[in-house]
Parts: C-alpha cells; structure tokens; sequence
C-alpha cells in the first residue's frame, strides 16, 4: 500500500517545480494531483479540490476508459461521486 505524504511548499519556485514535474506524471499512475488535467466545464469543482481528490478523480477518469480533459455525463458524474457533491 502507498503511503500518502503531506509536504507544506512555502515558496511558489518550489511549487512550480512540482507542478512541472507533475504535468508529466497526467495519464500514469504518478500523477500527484497538482497539475491542472481536466475540461475548464470543470475547474468551479476541481480548482478547489484537494491534491486526493484531483488525484481520485484522474484515477476514476482513467479506469472508465474516458479522456482526462474530455466533457460528458460520465466525467460529470464521476467528478460528483469522487468530491462527494450532491
């Protein structure tokens, strides 16, 4: 099992490098969650959401077979269930 580790970046060099590095990570299993990935239908939700959420959510995108910025009912829902909207 994979342990999630919680970093504070308090510097934006810093955080640019991770969010570099993490553009190459979209589509594998290393993504981290701090890269921008998804349709902009979508930033009012995903924007805002936790690097384990985004991350949850590129996971479930991947394992239904959907593309990472595409825009249907089924990324809609996905994204619901993932955040937990109502």
């Amino acid at each position: 099992m994979r342990k999630i580790i919680s970093i504070n970046i308090y510097t934006h060099p810093a955080f640019d490098a991770i969010v570099a590095t993490d553009y190459n990570f979209i589509g594998t299993p290393d993504y981290m969650g701090v890269a921008f990935y998804w349709n902009l239908e979508y930033k009012h939700y995903l924007r805002d959401a936790s690097f384990v959420q985004r991350r949850r959510v590129h996971h479930m995108f991947i394992k239904a077979g959907l593309e990472l910025d595409g825009m249907s009912d089924a990324h809609h829902a996905i994204i619901f269930k993932a955040l937990k909207i109502s």
